[in-house]
């Protein structure tokens, strides 16, 4: 079964918390992390129908600052499956602008924590095809640095 890279688009909106904060008073990257992990986890089950765990991040970029009070989105979509690997690009805004963007790779798994195959991705648009290109580059720099 295929599935496009908008059928797993997912969004989360906040406002960074008291909570969030850094000593010096701007939003924890470690937050920022947490929550890329947690949208993206998001769009791997939407994508799959599976469990999935978190199995790396790749290709952590900090942008911006955040400071208390500060709105901001966190969207999510996988943009290439393996046979049991899900390739999610995520992104943080805040007034429509950068504050991080991750990739985070997902396995799907069964009730006992084996690995279980995962429906394929298609990219539609120009812009898709784009961001799925990007993302087998990273995937095959990623695999040449683990043989």
């Amino acid at each position: 079964m295929q599935r496009t890279i908008a059928d797993s688009h997912t969004l989360h909106h906040g406002t960074v918390e008291k909570s969030d904060l850094n000593g010096y008073g701007l939003m924890h990257g470690g937050r920022l992390l947490t929550l890329c992990d947690e949208v993206g986890y998001l769009a791997a089950k939407k994508h799959s129908g599976l469990d999935c765990l978190t199995r790396a991040a790749h290709d952590i970029h900090f942008i911006a600052a955040m400071r208390e009070g500060d709105g901001y989105s966190v969207e999510a979509e996988v943009v290439l499956a393996g046979k049991t690997t899900l390739w999610v690009d995520c992104r943080v805004l805040h007034d429509g602008k950068s504050v991080m963007n991750a990739v985070f790779v997902y396995i799907a798994v069964d009730a006992a924590f084996r690995s279980i195959p995962v429906p394929e991705v298609v990219a539609v648009s120009e812009e898709e095809k784009a961001q799925q290109a990007r993302m087998i580059r990273l995937r095959d720099r990623v695999m040449a640095g683990n043989s």
